[in-house]
């Protein structure tokens, strides 16, 4: 399958790739091609007026319920005194795959909601407990543009360059005692207000790499380029 994408992308003048593991790979498979990082622009979130939840945002797939799941196992029982809420249809995932977990936590899971925007219009905190996955994440771009503060794993700002993982308001816990030192640490903050949302450090990010001005600005730029390379002798 590899050789038969590869054939099709040596007709191609430009190959865009959306997340920067795609850029490098294809780069040294295709070294003869031109290539572009091109993020994609990511979801909108609220800034504010903020509330005191902490969440998890994640829809059902394998992928989310093994995450979900691993937080529940490893980082939960070592805080105990907090509550969080798990917004999503994951539930049903969780409760299939680690139905002991599910019980427990029965009380943490919201289930699917008609406009998650208020989740994080109403949240203190973002949790993003990724153990695996591929590509850029939808849920972590939204985290970002909410302004909130966010616990994360390193898979979660995965497709990234690696200045993403020294951001301000972003603290990367991959083992199960670290992330719950963050958890409780973090979890007896002040929340942020509206104006410090709007100008975190995650916010700043976003804007400057997935907001819709951005991606309109560097694809109008790639495709200039094209052009003027077309009108080349």
């Amino acid at each position: 399958m590899l050789a038969v994408e590869l054939e099709s992308m040596r007709g191609a003048d430009l190959l865009l790739h959306v997340n920067i593991e795609e850029h490098e790979v294809f780069s040294e498979l295709l070294p003869e091609k031109r290539h572009a990082l091109l993020y994609p622009a990511g979801p909108e979130a609220p800034r504010g007026p903020g509330g005191d939840d902490i969440v998890v945002v994640a829809s059902n797939n394998t992928a989310n319920v093994e995450s979900v799941v691993w937080f529940l196992r490893e980082v939960a029982p070592k805080a105990p005194d907090i509550d969080i809420k798990i917004v999503g249809n994951i539930d049903a995932g969780v409760r299939s795959a680690a139905p002991e977990e599910y019980r427990r936590y029965r009380d943490w899971f919201v289930g699917r909601v008609d406009d998650v925007r208020r989740v994080y219009e109403n949240a203190r905190l973002v949790l993003l407990p990724m153990v695996n996955g591929f590509g850029l994440s939808i849920k972590t771009l939204e985290a970002m543009a909410s302004g909130l503060p966010l616990i994360a794993t390193s898979a979660a700002l995965r497709g990234m360059q690696d200045d993403a993982l020294a951001l301000r308001d972003v603290t990367i816990a991959d083992d199960p005692e670290s992330f719950a030192r963050a958890l409780n640490r973090k979890a007896r903050e002040p929340r942020r207000t509206e104006a410090q949302r709007r100008t975190s450090g995650v916010r700043a990010y976003f804007d400057a790499h997935f907001s819709q001005a951005v991606y309109r600005r560097n694809l109008e730029a790639l495709v200039e380029s094209l052009l003027e390379n077309g009108r080349r002798p």
